[in-house]
């Protein structure tokens, strides 16, 4: 059974799952990149997330409320800890500097993990897709992957706004 679930699986699942696995592999190392790049993978998983939480629990109210809860302390949380992450931002380059960290990886893994799992369950057509405790604690999964992607994404958005404002300041 395994082995029908691995091939009738779309390439182009796979070439997404490389993808992940790349960009959080190569943010283990402190980096630079552009400020374009950074919303990037952020943007990829909060679309992932928010289309399974959509398919999973569109008229499930309590679900909703589960994750919407969940995503709310999760961004909290998340911009916190990236504001003390040892974000740099660089306006005059258009780049930030970003500290290396495995979490990253993990997040994008887990993201796909549960996403594909989903899509697994729904083509068996599983029993498993109408159990409120299961819809509601996927929801939060998805809520806890939407907060801490938009969480972390807004916070260096927003250091790289302040960093440009003394530059704007001067100029005037």
């Amino acid at each position: 059974m395994l082995y029908q679930i691995l091939v009738h699986t779309p390439i182009w699942v796979w070439a997404m799952l490389a993808f992940l696995v790349y960009r959080g592999w190569s943010a283990r190392f402190d980096r630079e990149t552009a400020i374009v790049k950074v919303a990037l993978v952020p943007l990829l998983m909060l679309g992932l997330s928010g289309h399974g939480l959509y398919e999973l629990a569109h008229a499930n109210v309590p679900a909703l409320g589960v994750a919407l809860t969940v995503a709310l302390a999760s961004g909290i949380a998340s911009w916190t800890a990236a504001g003390r992450a040892g974000t740099v931002a660089y306006p005059e380059l258009g780049r930030v500097f970003l500290r290396g960290s495995w979490f990253p990886l993990v997040m994008m893994v887990g993201v796909f993990a549960v996403k594909y799992a989903m899509g697994v369950l729904k083509a068996m057509h599983s029993p498993y897709m109408e159990v409120a405790s299961v819809i509601i604690a996927v929801s939060a999964l998805y809520g806890l992957f939407i907060g801490i992607s938009a969480g972390r994404m807004l916070r260096i958005l927003h250091l790289y706004r302040q960093a440009q404002l003394p530059a704007a300041e001067l100029s005037v």
